[in-house]
């Protein structure tokens, strides 16, 4: 119960800016790959905006947290661009 009360001391604290033009293109988007059925084309768009609100645009919040150090920013780069990957590769695989 106390790592969750920290968690969302520390969510509570923190402001994230995100454009509603910005929303309302990636729902559009979403929306639009649902209703003709592409739900893979979908999954990477939103995925694509999410890493791009997460990392992208606070990216200053990210430099701030881990300070000089370029460890762990390399290492949410490389973990989130990994995974972006997959979802491409997946893109392609048509028998699943």
């Amino acid at each position: 119960m106390q790592g969750m009360n920290e968690t969302i001391d520390f969510f509570a604290n923190k402001v994230f800016f995100i454009s509603f033009g910005q929303i309302v293109f990636m729902f559009l988007a979403c929306f639009l790959c649902l209703l003709y059925g592409k739900y893979k084309t979908g999954l990477l768009v939103s995925y694509f905006f999410i890493f791009y609100w997460g990392f992208v645009s606070n990216r200053l919040y990210w430099m701030e947290l881990f300070g000089d150090s370029g460890i762990g920013l390399m290492m949410y780069f490389f973990s989130a661009t990994s995974v972006a990957l997959m979802g491409v590769i997946s893109f392609f695989q048509h028998d699943h």
